[in-house]
């Protein structure tokens, strides 16, 4: 990244970290010392925990902030064994994409604010967020690397691992063997040759066709929560020629299939970043909206882990619907465009039933349950 477009970009959003030039020899603006002064704030609050993972090369802790509340009522709606779920949130492997970190941040701030969205999210969820995975590259100036001149992003296959990837897979594994394992994993980057926000799509030739159907409904899901904001799900695709195991999403296919919804979110790194607040609150709320419309479909008639709201050729299904359900369909604007009522069962929303327009948006009403939203493609394939 070069000095001057970060520069440009913070001077932009009238963002200040107390370093008067945000090149690489102050963290980019944000360093391992910017981080230590967060920690002591975040861990006032009754809802946050924050331990030691590991440590980096140099011996910097790597620090995880944990964010829960009391209660656990995420099942009892659809009469399943009560437990909290787990999302897991990491960020600033490379250093000089600090909208990563400012992404973790705010997604820190949105969960232990006071509003009754971020007291449900504390009650149903665990959230833990690693926001400076690489504290010695930040310390150190890299762009990419930590102090070994290793890119972390891709050393997830090598023989012998670095320290910090050592460090984060024995956390994802020690979390996954628990009681409550981790629902949703998610990789915060930002990139400067887009200049947008969007996540890395990964082909069943990768994964599978079942995980491509969890994927769109996931990143929808987001969409629906910054309407504005993201890409559609095909906006970067990779994975076209099989699992690229050097990466960490490689490592949650390959042990944990569909288990674990694992996917990259790459923010803006040029002058045009910002709403970062915005991202946050998204991809907080989406993850949440996932996890749960997947918990929610009935054991009788789907797996426990499957969406309510899945996008397929024919349409849009949407499962297990009591009567007084209603739907309707909204453009970018909130403008409504199409409505309709819901009969018992199962439903297909064909697409010629869903008017066409770019970010168009579908909530789904059932009563006594929180209302479920996904932003649909712009055609389906």
């Amino acid at each position: 990244m070069k000095r001057t477009l970060l520069l440009s970009a913070l001077v932009g959003m009238g963002i200040s970290w107390g370093a008067a030039v945000p090149d690489s020899t102050n963290g980019w603006g944000y360093g391992y010392d910017s981080l230590l002064r967060d920690l002591g704030e975040w861990r006032k609050s009754p809802y946050v925990k924050v331990d030691s993972i590991g440590a980096s090369v140099q011996g910097r802790a790597i620090w995880m902030v944990s964010i829960s509340g009391p209660g656990d009522s995420l099942d009892r709606a659809g009469g399943l064994p009560s437990r909290k779920r787990r999302v897991f949130i990491h960020a600033r492997t490379h250093p000089a994409e600090v909208q990563a970190h400012y992404v973790s941040n705010e997604s820190i701030r949105f969960l232990l604010d006071t509003g009754s969205l971020s007291r449900d999210i504390r009650r149903d969820f665990i959230f833990n967020i690693v926001p400076m995975y690489n504290p010695d590259g930040v310390q150190e100036g890299h762009a990419r690397q930590n102090s070994h001149g290793v890119d972390l992003e891709s050393n997830w296959d090598q023989l012998v691992l670095e320290p910090e990837v050592v460090t984060l897979k024995r956390t994802f594994e020690s979390f996954m063997a628990g009681p409550i394992p981790i629902d949703v994993a998610l990789n915060l980057h930002s990139d400067q040759f887009n200049c947008t926000r969007f996540f890395f799509f990964h082909y069943a030739a990768g994964t599978s066709t079942a995980y491509e159907i969890l994927e769109r409904n996931f990143i929808g899901g987001v969409q629906a929560r910054f309407p504005e904001g993201i890409k559609d799900w095909d906006f970067v695709r990779s994975w076209g020629n099989g699992t690229q195991l050097r990466y960490p999403e490689g490592f949650w296919w390959t042990g944990y299939k569909e288990n674990v919804l694992a996917l990259t979110y790459e923010d803006t790194n040029c002058p045009n970043a910002g709403r970062f607040d915005s991202t946050g609150t998204a991809l907080v709320l989406g993850s949440a909206d996932y996890i749960r419309a997947r918990i929610a479909a009935p054991v009788r008639r789907y797996a426990a882990r499957e969406t309510r709201m899945l996008l397929l050729p024919e349409g849009v299904r949407i499962a297990a619907l009591p009567s007084g359900s209603r739907w309707d369909l909204t453009d970018m604007r909130g403008r409504r465009m199409a409505e309709g009522a819901f009969v018992p069962g199962d439903i297909l929303l064909s697409w010629n039933r869903l008017p066409s327009a770019p970010g168009r948006i579908l909530s789904v009403f059932r009563p006594g349950i929180a209302a479920e939203r996904i932003r649909l493609p712009n055609l389906p394939d």
